[in-house]
């Protein structure tokens, strides 16, 4: 990101004026000091010969500096945008460390001889949902003929 002490630098390398900065540079003294820098150039006693072009060149310097400092912006923010999906993917990955932090809002069971009853439909679920064991399969000829009616009615054909 630019600070404002760099956008006073370009406003001086490309000639602009200072408009909202001028409280900055009241208050900053590195900016009073490159402020001050083309009035003591001019006060020189020998003529300075810049020679041919140096606008253009100082223009070009400028904005080769702005387009570096843009691409490292740029990769700064994708580094830290990589960082932080890094570690939302570690932290989402990681589970506890501790079993009994996993089991933190879980009661213990008092009695653990007496057995609570179990309601058979829970069971028959559970059973159901073991996958070591589970073969689920349908038959499609149970399935398909009741649908036969259905299928002439959608086709447009009443039985």
């Amino acid at each position: 990101m630019m600070t404002t002490c760099d956008r006073v630098a370009e406003r001086i390398a490309l000639g602009e004026p200072l408009d909202e900065h001028t409280d900055h540079v009241a208050s900053c003294a590195s900016c009073q000091r490159l402020v001050a820098l083309p009035a003591q150039l001019g006060a020189t006693k020998h003529a300075i010969d810049p020679g041919l072009g140096f606008s253009s060149r100082m223009t070009v310097g400028a904005q080769q500096r702005i387009v570096s400092r843009r691409r490292r912006q740029v990769a700064a923010g994708a580094f830290t945008a990589l960082a932080a999906c890094g570690v939302f993917a570690f932290l989402a990955m990681r589970g506890p460390d501790r079993p009994d932090v996993a089991l933190q809002g879980v009661q213990p069971n008092p009695n653990p001889q007496s057995r609570p009853e179990i309601d058979p439909d829970v069971a028959s679920l559970v059973h159901i949902a073991r996958a070591e064991h589970a073969h689920v399969s349908a038959r499609w000829g149970a399935i398909e003929k009741p649908l036969k009616p259905y299928r002439k009615l959608l086709k447009g054909i009443t039985p």
